[in-house]
C-alpha cells in the first residue's frame, strides 16, 4: 500500500519526538533534544504562517461567496461519476477516512435515539442523499422530511425510495435551509449533520433551525471541528489544542473554504465552496445566543497517529480497520481532554420553553 503524506510526516514527528524522550531521560546531552524541539517549533510556525496566508488570500473568494455559487457547486461534484451516491462519497476517501465516515453516521443516530422527539415531525436539514432520512423513517418509525439544496442528490434519494427497498412514506424537497418551505414551530427533531459549515452565514442556520422547532424541540449537529490533532504529535500544536478549549482566541485564522482538497493560496483550485470550522466555544456561543439550551456535546474523529499504522495493517479493509480502530477509539472517548479533540463536533440542544427565556429588563 502507498504510504500517504500524513504518515510520512507523522513517522517523522515520531522519529523527532524519540530522539527528544532519549536525550531528556538517557543520554542527557541537550543536542538531540534541542534539535528536535527546534524541528517542532519550525514546523509549528510554519503552519500558523500558512493558516494567515490562506485566511487573507482567501478573503476575496469568501467575500464573494453567493448561494448561487454553493448550488452551483453542488451541482457539479453531484454529476461526477466518482461522487454521485452516498457509497460513492464514502469510496473516494482513504480507507481510515472510510471507516471514520461510516461510524460518523452510526453516532449520529445513536444520538437520533437517545434525544429525537418520541413522535411529531422530523426534519432532515440538508439531507444529501437521504440515508439518515430514512433512517428515521424506516428504523425509529417516525415522520420525516428530507430537505436539500441540490436537487440531483435528491432525485437519487427518490430512485432509491422507488427501488427494492420498502420504506413507510418519507417526503423529500429542494430548498435552502435558511429560507426552509415550511411553516414556524413546524417540527419536533431536527438533524442538521455537516451543513452548518457550508452555510455563507452559519449563525442564520441555527435561527432558521430555532424558527422551525416546536417549544422544547431538539437540534442535532455535527460539524467540523477548530480543535482536531491532525494526526500530529507536535507538542507546540497538541498544546495550542488543548489551551483552545478554554480559550479559542490561540487559534489561527481559518480560511473556511473547500472544493476536492483543502484550500491552499500556493495551489488554487478553479472552484471553492463555504466550509467552516467551529471551536467548542464558538458553536456553544451560537447556540445559547439563538434560546438554545445544550444537552449533550461531544466530538468525534480523534486522529492519532496508531489509527495511520492500523491502515497499512488492514491493507484496505474496512472491517479489518473497525476491528484494530474502534478498540482504541472507545477507550480515547473515555480520557478527559483527548476526547474532545476530535475532527467532529456533536452537539444536541433543545430550543428552550418561552417561560425560560431571558428578556431584558422591562420586556415581556
Amino acid at each position: 500500500m502507498r504510504l500517504s503524506s500524513r504518515f510520512i510526516k507523522a513517522s517523522i514527528e515520531l522519529f523527532g519526538m524519540t530522539l527528544l524522550v532519549l536525550d531528556l531521560f538517557y543520554f542527557r546531552q541537550g543536542m538531540l533534544a534541542g534539535a528536535s524541539l527546534a524541528y517542532f517549533a519550525f514546523d509549528y510556525l510554519r503552519y500558523r504562517r500558512k493558516a494567515v496566508l490562506n485566511f487573507r488570500k482567501s478573503k476575496d473568494l469568501r467575500e464573494g461567496m453567493t448561494l448561487q455559487d454553493i448550488q452551483s457547486i453542488e451541482r457539479d461534484y453531484s454529476l461526477r461519476e466518482d461522487f454521485n451516491s452516498f457509497e460513492k462519497h464514502a469510496q473516494v476517501r482513504s480507507p481510515l477516512d472510510r471507516y471514520f465516515y461510516y461510524e460518523k453516521y452510526k453516532k449520529i443516530r445513536d444520538l437520533l435515539l437517545s434525544y429525537g422527539s418520541k413522535g411529531g415531525l422530523w426534519l432532515d436539514l440538508g439531507c444529501g442523499f437521504g440515508e439518515d432520512t430514512f433512517y428515521m423513517v424506516e428504523r425509529l418509525s417516525q415522520k420525516a422530511i428530507g430537505l436539500e439544496l441540490d436537487e440531483i442528490k435528491l432525485s437519487k434519494a427518490l430512485d432509491k425510495y422507488q427501488g427494492p427497498h420498502c420504506f413507510p412514506p418519507v417526503a423529500f424537497l429542494v430548498g435552502d435551509a435558511l429560507h426552509a418551505p415550511f411553516q414556524s414551530q413546524r417540527f419536533d427533531t431536527i438533524l442538521m449533520t455537516e451543513v452548518l459549515e457550508h452555510l455563507i452565514h452559519p449563525e442564520d442556520g441555527i435561527k432558521s433551525c430555532h424558527l422551525l422547532l416546536k417549544e422544547g424541540g431538539v437540534l442535532i449537529l455535527s460539524t467540523p471541528s477548530l480543535h482536531n490533532l491532525g494526526y500530529s504529535i507536535n507538542p507546540f500544536l497538541i498544546l495550542e489544542k488543548a489551551i483552545s478549549l478554554l480559550d479559542d482566541r490561540v487559534l489561527p485564522p481559518y480560511h473556511g473554504l473547500h472544493a476536492q482538497f483543502e484550500y491552499d493560496w500556493k495551489r488554487p483550485e478553479p472552484r471553492y465552496g463555504i466550509h467552516y470550522h467551529f471551536s467548542q466555544k464558538g458553536l456553544s456561543g451560537i447556540l445559547t445566543r439563538n434560546q438554545f439550551q445544550i444537552l449533550w456535546e461531544g466530538s468525534f474523529e480523534i486522529e492519532i497517529i496508531p489509527f495511520l499504522s492500523m491502515e497499512l495493517l488492514a491493507k484496505g479493509d474496512v472491517g479489518r480497520m473497525r476491528e484494530l480502530v474502534q478498540p482504541v477509539e472507545r477507550i480515547l472517548e473515555r480520557v478527559p481532554l483527548i476526547n474532545r479533540l476530535g475532527q467532529h463536533l456533536l452537539v444536541v440542544a433543545q430550543k428552550k420553553p418561552q417561560s425560560l427565556r431571558y428578556h431584558p429588563q422591562g420586556e415581556t
